[in-house]
């Protein structure tokens, strides 16, 4: 009845360099094993790793798509936030036009619309500055003073 638990088992030959064969055998002595035990070990251990290496792609690319589907959610949401920035970014741009008009009037339209002008080329290279750039030109004082004077 014991015979017929056992695993069927067939004799290999495998070659090993000698080396290696003493680094098995000394760790088997360690581990109060047989050197054929321990290779064995390794063995099932190698093709455990193997036979899982297609679950893991499969795995992978879930997880992919799943980063993915994520990802397009908060960007469609950073979009969305980004329009409704645009449009008040418009309004107050419009609101101090109109504010402006009013105080000054339209004799002085053309003086308006040279500043709103300038503002704008202002803004689009204010934009077109990198990170530090920005940070470097917002600590600067004196450049806002000088860039605000030509206005």
């Amino acid at each position: 009845m014991a015979a017929a638990q056992e695993k069927r088992t067939q004799k290999r030959s495998i070659a090993f360099p000698i080396d290696m064969l003493e680094q098995l055998d000394k760790l088997a002595v360690r581990q109060r094993t047989t050197t054929s035990d321990l290779v064995r070990g390794y063995v099932d251990k190698g093709l455990a790793i193997d036979g899982h290496k297609e679950n893991i792609d499969l795995i992978a690319a879930i997880i992919r798509q799943e980063i993915k589907s994520q990802l397009d959610i908060q960007i469609e949401r950073l979009a969305k936030m980004n329009m409704k920035i645009g449009k008040i970014s418009a309004g107050l741009y419009y609101l101090v036009m109109k504010l402006l008009l009013k105080q000054y009037g339209s004799t002085r339209s053309q003086s308006l619309k040279e500043l709103a002008t300038e503002t704008r080329k202002m803004g689009v290279k204010y934009m077109q500055m990198k990170d530090y750039q920005i940070n470097d030109y917002l600590e600067d004082d004196d450049m806002i003073m000088t860039d605000a004077d030509k206005l």
